[in-house]
């Protein structure tokens, strides 16, 4: 039915960061070549796909590249404005914006080597001091402030996600994967010149991918819970390729945190609607049952917006869950039919050697990762 040359997600050698795939860190992406392949074998120009968890994006994307029209939803705040930028393609006289952007910052970085040290107040936001250097804290500031002066909705979207970007390199924050606080010793001006060359990076990635665009398509995005997606109408949506979160694995909310604090997102949003965090079964003990009755809800709705006889393609790994492994496959295939759907194919891969994410602990105790092939009947 499915990827015969590619049943063991072996994607090793292949380029994951072309065009806007690289932009902005962001954790447990799978490969773009996935949904590019599926896009390519079972949707048509015109039609809809949706991304229920959409993450960075990459589905989006692949369906922008291909003429197809897409909606996602994502609990994330952060993650809709990337997916949106990502997706996006850029014309003209945004570019010429961003240009005349970077000359602006680059003539202040010129005033600090010059001996002219910024005495703006930084922004307020929580736990600034523990986080941030006053010299960072102030070059962030400048830089949301020279944003907040432009017009241009899309250019304004475009440098808010370059910023983010280097937001935790930046702090005193270890790392992306390493919550603890650290002394990075940066030197004045280094935030901005960083920034500078983030924009240059990105902005040269997204006119690559503008240029490719050839169709006139949609890109909805939702920054919605996707167990009520009662904004999609019922069976308007003509596929679905997604990858729900991987049970007690990561916090999406806990590492993005300091980045919508400087952006003005919602953080609470996704930290208390977030389905299958460590928070929620690491930290608040849930039991697996939370797990599956999440899992149900979102399955329902998929089902509910999916056109009849419609398919949707699940990327999703095995957990531990208060040490019990939790086959999802088996969980899966166990509720699948009374929810609407029929099973079609089941590929599954060892996690210890083909693991997408961050955290090796992961891929460990007989995990796999699968890629479920359901169909509504």
């Amino acid at each position: 039915m499915i990827l015969a040359e590619k049943t063991n997600f072996d994607f090793n050698g292949d380029d994951r960061s072309y065009l806007t795939h690289s932009l902005h860190p962001y954790p447990a992406k799978f490969p773009p070549q996935l949904p590019q392949k599926l896009l390519t074998l079972y949707a048509k120009q015109g039609q809809i796909v949706l991304d229920p968890f959409c993450g960075s994006g990459t589905t989006l994307i692949e369906a922008k590249l291909q003429g197809i029209n897409a909606v996602g939803v994502d609990v994330n705040g952060l993650a809709c404005l990337l997916s949106k930028v990502k997706a996006t393609a850029f014309q003209n006289i945004d570019y010429q914006e961003v240009i005349f952007f970077i000359e602006k910052i680059k003539n202040i970085i010129l005033d600090i080597e010059l001996g002219n040290i910024l005495t703006i107040k930084p922004k307020e936001i929580e736990s600034l001091n523990h986080w941030f250097q006053h010299n960072v804290a102030q070059e962030i500031t400048t830089i949301l402030n020279e944003i907040d002066k432009l017009e241009n909705q899309t250019v304004k979207d475009f440098l808010k996600i370059v910023l983010s970007s280097i937001i935790v390199r930046v702090s005193n924050q270890e790392s992306d994967t390493r919550f603890a606080a650290i002394d990075k010793k940066i030197a004045n001006s280094f935030t901005l010149n960083l920034f500078v060359n983030k924009t240059k990076e990105y902005l040269t990635r997204l006119m690559e991918f503008s240029e490719k665009i050839t169709a006139r398509t949609t890109t909805e995005i939702f920054n919605a819970d996707s167990r009520k997606l009662d904004f999609i109408k019922p069976s308007s949506i003509d596929l679905i390729i997604t990858s729900p979160p991987y049970a007690n694995t990561y916090d999406y909310y806990l590492y993005h945190k300091f980045r919508k604090r400087w952006l003005d997102l919602d953080v609470k949003f996704a930290q208390y609607n977030e389905i299958g965090s460590r928070r929620e079964f690491s930290s608040l003990k849930k039991a697996p049952e939370k797990w599956n009755k999440d899992l149900i809800l979102c399955f329902l709705e998929m089902n509910r917006v999916l056109k009849p006889n419609g398919l949707a393609f699940i990327v999703i790994g095995d957990s531990v869950i208060k040490k019990n492994l939790i086959k999802i496959d088996e969980v899966i295939r166990g509720f699948s039919k009374e929810i609407g759907f029929d099973i079609l194919d089941i590929v599954s891969s060892d996690l210890a050697k083909h693991s997408r994410l961050f955290n090796p602990s992961f891929a460990q105790k007989g995990k796999q990762e699968h890629l479920i092939t359901l169909k509504k009947y």
